[in-house]
């Protein structure tokens, strides 16, 4: 049994010396990506999308018609897909242009010639090729599209648990999160292509490509964050320090974060504040944002930091949720689903633990990782106590 697995995981990595990239051109390679995307986002994460996007065992859209598909495979199996839609402010669908404030994006573009945006979507990669090349593969074929048409701006979207995956390569947060039904809670992001020296300061895998480009737009930076003010105060999970998020943790919280968080139960200061800066992220959230949705899968742990939440779908005698405690379903370290509908009714602050993360930060300090995943059985019952207390 242990020679196959060998075997098994030496084919595998032999695969992924040979990785191949491309596009889809034919309508079969179309086909065959849009059964992975269904693959990955409806049977595995429980995604529950409009019948509209999934039919037959297919996962598509009408921007999928004039959109660039990216693939990666190994050997001849699809490993890894995305989405890169190039146009025009016009060309993209009316509530993309809202949610993504394109049209103040467009304001850049006066008395310019190239106009155009990339929008990327639909990024898939297969369960046992997550720690792989695949998504920075995905990744780099969108850039060298993005080079390729002058593009200034890249946009997208994604869940919080994935953010940090982002930012590393040099994406921006910016403006205010928006339900996307059967997707969740999605934070817009943009890449500023031509900002290299963003991609230095965060050691961006891709800054060895950006700095061999020529005429770059300097101007671009400066507007932008004279356009989106509130962007300067996102706190970039890649550029803050262990104690720099420690401070800001125990700001937002009144208290030091180990004396108020359960999971941090057991740990010392130094092995807390090293869990909650590899694993952790800072998210901001609007009074009316729908943090959590019942049916919805849960890819994270959350972690009250400030702010009011109410549990929409609970009667009046529900627990309250204080700072320092998870709301939602847990999932730090397994795939669930959760069953409350949970929103914020004024500015609020989370924290929020990856489940993307933490596999290798359990590699890293397995210790810590241990002392977290006993404490997971207890939250919700020290959260009841806590609550009992304060009442």
């Amino acid at each position: 049994m242990i020679k196959g697995l060998q075997a098994t995981e030496t084919y595998k990595e032999e695969l992924e010396k040979n990785f191949i990239v491309g596009l889809a051109k034919t309508a079969a390679e179309k086909q065959e990506i849009y059964a992975f995307r269904y693959q990955v986002y409806v049977e595995e994460m429980s995604r529950k999308l409009k019948s509209t996007e999934k039919q037959g065992g297919l996962l598509y859209d009408e921007m999928d018609d004039w959109s660039y598909l990216v693939y990666v495979k190994a050997g001849s199996q699809i490993v890894g897909a995305g989405r890169v839609s190039i146009g025009e402010i016009e060309e993209f669908p009316p509530d993309l242009i809202h949610l993504l404030s394109l049209d103040r994006f467009q304001k850049f573009y006066e008395g310019k010639k190239d106009r155009k945006f990339a929008l990327s979507t639909k990024v898939a990669v297969a369960p046992n090729y997550r720690n792989s090349q695949v998504l920075y593969l995905l990744i780099a074929k969108g850039y060298e599209l993005y080079c390729e048409h002058r593009v200034q701006f890249s946009f997208g979207g994604c869940n919080m648990y994935l953010l940090r995956l982002y930012e590393e390569v040099g994406v921006r947060r910016f403006g205010r999160s928006f339900a996307d039904p059967g997707y969740g809670l999605i934070t817009p992001i943009v890449w500023l292509v031509d900002d290299i020296e963003y991609m230095k300061k965060l050691h961006s895998p891709f800054y060895r490509l950006a700095r061999k480009r020529q005429g770059l737009n300097k101007q671009v930076v400066d507007w932008f964050f004279k356009e989106f003010p509130e962007a300067i105060n996102v706190i970039n999970s890649r550029l803050i320090t262990e104690e720099e998020l420690w401070k800001v943790l125990s700001a937002r919280l009144g208290n030091s974060p180990e004396k108020v968080m359960p999971i941090l139960q057991g740990l010392s200061e130094t092995e807390a504040m090293r869990f909650l800066h590899e694993c952790g992220l800072v998210a901001q959230c609007y009074a009316g944002d729908r943090i959590t949705t019942s049916g919805d899968p849960s890819n994270e742990l959350n972690i009250l930091l400030s702010g009011e939440l109410q549990i929409t779908n609970a009667g009046p005698s529900a627990n309250r949720i204080h700072p320092g405690q998870h709301f939602g379903a847990v999932g730090l370290v397994d795939h669930t689903i959760h069953t409350q509908d949970i929103m914020a009714t004024t500015m609020t602050d989370i924290l929020v633990l990856s489940r993307i993360c933490f596999p290798k930060f359990q590699r890293r300090y397995p210790a810590i990782a241990h002392q977290v995943l006993n404490n997971l059985p207890h939250i919700t019952n020290t959260g009841r106590a806590n609550d009992a207390k304060q009442a």
